[in-house]
């Protein structure tokens, strides 16, 4: 929202600078502006960001497998906001998503989800995180009216 609100301000301000000066100035005005606000394509406005993520381990949310396009993962770092990254299409990656997504949805553990490590060289690994067998088992709910 920051960078939203920070790339208005510029349009604003750039505008503002294009009608206080003449028809020369304004080209200069409007190239300067053009130039301070390029770098606010890069950040994601509702879109996924191309940039991969830092080296560290993360909680998947949520993925979307794209065969020969993208993998798009939805991470959480646990201490901010949660992002949504655009990795580039790997088989190998892709697969070990997918069997990790699997096992933890359809596995006999139950309980666990999907983390995902990203390496310095920039490759993910995915695999199960969290511990299995932690939910308490439901006990059988009293009626509340018997009926004959």
């Amino acid at each position: 929202m920051t960078a939203a609100i920070t790339l208005w301000v510029a349009l604003v301000f750039g505008i503002g600078v294009i009608a206080w000066f003449g028809t020369r100035k304004q080209a200069i005005a409007f190239l300067v502006v053009a130039i301070l606000t390029a770098p606010a394509v890069i950040i994601p406005l509702g879109h996924a960001t191309p940039l991969a993520p830092p080296a560290g381990q993360y909680s998947v949310l949520g993925a979307k497998i794209e065969i020969d396009t993208a993998i798009y993962v939805l991470l959480d770092d646990g201490q901010g906001e949660p992002r949504l990254y655009r990795l580039p299409y790997t088989s190998a990656a892709a697969n070990q998503l997918q069997q990790t997504m699997d096992s933890v949805q359809f596995g006999q553990n139950g309980g666990g989800s999907v983390g995902m490590s990203m390496g310095e060289d920039g490759s993910p690994g995915f695999a199960e995180e969290g511990v299995a067998g932690t939910e308490q088992p439901k006990t059988v709910d009293q009626p509340l009216l018997v009926t004959p």
